[in-house]
């Protein structure tokens, strides 16, 4: 089953550019919902990368998350944001036409 069976879900993007330099090894990022403080997505990246690399992914979170962050846990467990990536959620427009009653 889906992690995403039975759950109103929303895509978010994760972008930024990596930082550079010469560790080889991933890094868990999580996606927190401040508002809950709940950890409600992840994505695994390179900690540094040779050049510069941007990167933009696509990640299902829960509809009702709202305030958004993402980052590591430090030793002590406190919550980092990650200064080089953001995520941005979707914009909800205004549906097209008439909208209510007329003035007539």
């Amino acid at each position: 089953m889906s992690y995403t069976a039975g759950f109103a879900v929303m895509e978010v993007t994760v972008r930024g550019v990596l930082p550079i330099g010469d560790m080889t090894e991933n890094e868990t990022y999580f996606i927190l919902d401040t508002a809950k403080n709940a950890i409600v997505g992840q994505v695994v990246l390179p900690k540094a990368v040779k050049r510069s690399l941007a990167v933009a992914l696509t990640v299902k979170v829960p509809s009702t998350a709202r305030s958004l962050a993402i980052g590591t846990f430090g030793d002590g467990g406190n919550f980092e944001a990650a200064s080089f990536l953001r995520v941005e959620t979707p914009v909800v427009g205004h549906p097209g036409g008439a909208v209510g009653p007329s003035g007539r």
